[in-house]
């Protein structure tokens, strides 16, 4: 799979090409059909056409949480055999193309096909619809995926994961929800504790629930299992913005500045406040027996 980073005016193709596009944040299994349906296609060439930064930063300018980072999209797009993936740098420019002008940069890099979803929208303020495309292409739209009553969405994913819910997200994302981030230093309360964590700069990933996590790690390749804890310490140290630490088990090294892979398997218990020092750890020494029996 070719992968091309560019402004939308600099991508440049000949190959006719089937395509699918969108943001992809999660890339579930809505997302997963879309592309599948691309591939289904064996006359053209086979792509898809997504956006970073998410286009609510530009747009709003605010920092928008999302299931998965840029480079965990193109990993995700690599499992399938893709001949391209277009990331189009979302500015201002890209989001105030009219319709005319977002067709024709989709003719320009020789769009044959489009596959989309059926509340599909395009171009400034979305005002470009599925009808505005059927002038100029073949289009194929794809029923959507419905689970539980609920059409499959980024949003209703997080909503999973707001309520702790990992296994309906795992379901919807064909895979458990994972956090990659650095290391970086804390105030070592943890280990004072007999607890030792790992503190996480999760950077603009979504947080599920607060509280106490079932996590596999991955460090330098190797996997670990460990105990994670989502929230704001409200017994010791108390934090205004949401922590993720990580005590993995078994482990002693200093691993300060790498990058980490936290995968959520079970929600152990909400985040609680503790009246002493003495409660807490009683209560962390019972949470690591019950994620110990898990491992087994």
């Amino acid at each position: 799979m070719k992968i091309i980073t560019s402004k939308y005016n600099l991508i440049k193709n000949e190959a006719p090409l089937t395509v699918t596009m969108g943001n992809f944040d999660g890339l579930h299994l809505g997302h997963q059909q879309l592309i599948e349906r691309v591939l289904s296609y064996k006359d053209t060439k086979h792509a898809v056409i997504t956006f970073y930064p998410h286009p609510s930063e530009v747009l709003r300018k605010q920092t928008f949480r999302t299931l998965t980072q840029k480079s965990d999209k193109i990993e995700l797009f690599s499992r399938y055999p893709l001949d391209f993936t277009f990331i189009i740098d979302f500015d201002m420019a890209f989001s105030e193309l009219t319709v005319t002008q977002f067709i024709d940069f989709l003719r320009s890099i020789n769009v044959k096909r489009l596959v989309i979803g059926r509340d599909a929208r395009f171009a400034y303020r979305g005002e470009g619809t599925i009808a505005d495309l059927k002038r100029y292409f073949f289009v194929d739209v794809v029923d959507d995926l419905v689970y539980n009553h609920t059409r499959v969405s980024t949003t209703y994913i997080k909503d999973f994961l707001s309520s702790g819910d990992l296994g309906s997200a795992r379901k919807l994302l064909n895979r458990h929800y994972d956090i990659k981030g650095i290391v970086v230093h804390g105030n070592k309360i943890g280990h004072k504790l007999g607890f030792p964590t790992a503190n996480i700069d999760y950077s603009t990933y979504y947080l599920p629930k607060s509280g106490v996590y079932y996590v596999k790690v991955l460090v330098d390749g190797k996997w670990f299992h460990g105990m994670a804890n989502i929230g704001n310490n409200p017994t010791l140290n108390f934090s205004f913005e949401k922590r993720l630490e990580i005590n993995i088990l078994d482990f002693n090294r200093d691993i300060y500045g790498k990058r980490v892979d936290i995968v959520f398997m079970h929600y152990i218990r909400q985040e609680l406040k503790f009246k002493s020092k003495k409660e807490l750890i009683e209560q962390l020494k019972k949470d690591e027996m019950a994620i110990r029996k898990l491992t087994i």
